[in-house]
């Protein structure tokens, strides 16, 4: 009867300090103190004479240590498992789910350095091991009556995986924890690129801006706002229907992502207008807070706009450089012709001559004055700084001014020019100048290619409707482009010609483009390049 109080008396201790121990895993977090706890509730009853616990990694290296009842005692065993030399009993425990039982450790576990501190005593040894993963292993000091009780190894293993799921607690915590750390740093980062970002950021949700960042701020000034989309008035002229039709697609999710550049005019605090300003913007469909939103990027390209209208225009007085010599010979013939005629009317003034005859040499020198004045104003027509201005046009009229303000310096370089142009071309909408800029630097490359050609120089101008599409092209007899580069001569400064700024072949490019048409070279069948311009009826109608 005495025998089986004091067995209850222990199982009472026993559950006493299983109680404290899952009242510290519920409410202690940090790894150190929860295992020194423990340590202590294991003894604190008197249930244990001493407890450790040892953590190790995957590799058996210790991780961590916590004692109670060994003192400085268990400063040897500490040194001895730093080195990776573990004990006889712990090798077991970590290889079995079983508790290792010792009798006698002063006589069993010769070489364990607190074999001295169990005289007396038993112990148990068990691995922490929670969902197949291994933390280390509790050992605890015991009398020597209940080392065989399976009831103390019940309890004992009980305790063991209770400590397990405490740290796997806590490593979960640990992860979670890093994992929102480094989410806060990478937000942090975002956000400070996003800040410092030179390309003006924004988001639309419910036709309203409610993100921008400081770029886009400068650009169109500080919230709250009304999306500058929506706000037309501010929008250059000619490309307030371009960007009515660009957000209504955006805001309609017919389109996911889209791009388009335009011209607008900021306010200052006062509402005033400020200088005009070229922006490239380019939308996307996000999801912003859980709902759909637009995400908008703008970049301030008006020094590039700029910097392209400076090259267009060098572009286009190195073009009339090229042409210079036939123009000068069309005006020498109509200004040595009203010479001419100025000598005879002289002769007539000082003698009686024919009335009639005087009549008709005025309207001589006038009809050579009109040429003269004919080339003079196609130079400065094709000189003039200018944006796309689409009109309706008949496309056969610049590339015939074209063909005319090269005709001489053609005849010089002992070049042919054959044009076969379709009569019956539909109008279309295009800006006469540009579209003349365009064919009359493609005849000069052509022309200038075929310098070194021995024997028949040739270059075809032709045009043609299919379909909707309006279809022209150009090509020569010259040495060609290789395949290779064929891609390549459209790209801005891209040059093989000494002198040359490469930029001819991308303006054209981007006219082409800007009439909403495509340009490609390939080779033509006499060997050399053959530029062929499609420009679409309707799209252009629509951009015009």
């Amino acid at each position: 009867m005495k025998k089986k109080a004091g067995k209850i008396e222990r199982l009472n201790l026993l559950l006493r300090s299983m109680y404290n121990v899952r009242k510290l895993l519920a409410k202690e977090k940090d790894r150190t103190r929860l295992l020194q706890g423990i340590c202590y509730s294991l003894i604190e009853n008197h249930g244990y004479y001493n407890a450790w616990i040892a953590l190790l990694d995957e590799s058996e290296g210790l991780v961590a240590t916590a004692q109670a009842g060994l003192d400085q005692g268990f400063l040897p065993m500490v040194e001895r498992l730093k080195q990776g030399d573990l004990t006889h009993c712990a090798q077991r425990a970590l290889t079995q789910t079983d508790v290792v039982l010792i009798d006698d450790p002063p006589s069993t576990c010769i070489d364990c350095p607190l074999s001295t501190k169990y005289a007396g005593r038993g112990a148990m040894s068990v691995r922490l091991e929670y969902s197949g993963k291994v933390y280390g292993l509790l050992s605890i000091s015991i009398p020597v009556d209940f080392v065989p009780d399976e009831e103390e190894h019940e309890l004992v293993e009980e305790i063991a995986r209770d400590i397990a799921f405490g740290l796997h607690t806590i490593e979960l915590e640990e992860q979670h924890r890093k994992v929102d750390e480094a989410l806060h740093k990478s937000e942090k980062r975002f956000r400070d690129l996003i800040e410092n970002c030179l390309v003006g950021i924004s988001i639309l949700q419910g036709g309203q801006v409610v993100y921008q960042n400081p770029e886009q701020e400068r650009l169109l000034g500080p919230l709250p706002r009304p999306p500058m989309l929506t706000e037309t008035e501010n929008i250059h002229p000619d490309d307030a229907e371009k960007v009515k039709e660009f957000y209504e697609n955006m805001a309609s999710g017919k389109v996911h992502t889209q791009e388009t550049d335009f011209r607008f005019y900021p306010l200052d605090e006062l509402g005033d207008r400020l200088n005009m300003k070229w922006v490239l913007c380019r939308t996307s469909s996000i999801e912003y807070g859980g709902k759909e939103a637009i995400l908008v990027n703008m970049m301030d390209v008006t020094r590039a706009k700029e910097l392209e209208n400076y090259l267009r225009i060098q572009d286009k007085m190195s073009s009339l450089g090229r042409v210079a010599a036939g123009i000068a010979h069309e005006i020498r013939n109509p200004l040595s012709g009203i010479n001419i005629y100025l000598g005879t009317l002289e002769k007539m003034y000082f003698r009686e001559g024919n009335l009639q005859k005087a009549k008709q040499i005025f309207d001589q020198l006038k009809s050579a004055s009109n040429k003269i004045e004919s080339v003079v104003r196609r130079v400065m027509d094709f000189s003039k700084p200018s944006e796309p201005k689409l009109v309706l046009t008949d496309i056969n009229k610049p590339i015939e001014e074209a063909i005319n303000l090269s005709s001489v310096t053609l005849r010089k370089r002992g070049i042919k020019l054959e044009k076969a142009l379709a009569e019956d071309m539909q109008p279309c909408r295009a800006d006469p100048h540009l579209i003349e800029q365009v064919i009359l630097n493609l005849i000069t490359n052509a022309a200038e290619a075929m310098d070194n050609v021995d024997g028949a120089k040739l270059i075809e101008v032709t045009s043609s409707m299919d379909k909707n599409r309006i279809i022209l092209r150009i090509s020569d007899s010259g040495p060609g482009i290789p395949l290779h580069l064929q891609e390549k001569v459209f790209d801005p400064f891209y040059t093989t010609k000494n002198g040359s700024t490469g930029i001819g072949l991308s303006l054209c490019h981007r006219i082409i483009t800007d009439h909403g048409g495509s340009f490609e070279v390939v080779s033509s069948e006499s060997g050399g390049a053959e530029f062929t311009i499609e420009i679409p009826i309707e799209k252009a109608r629509a951009q015009g």
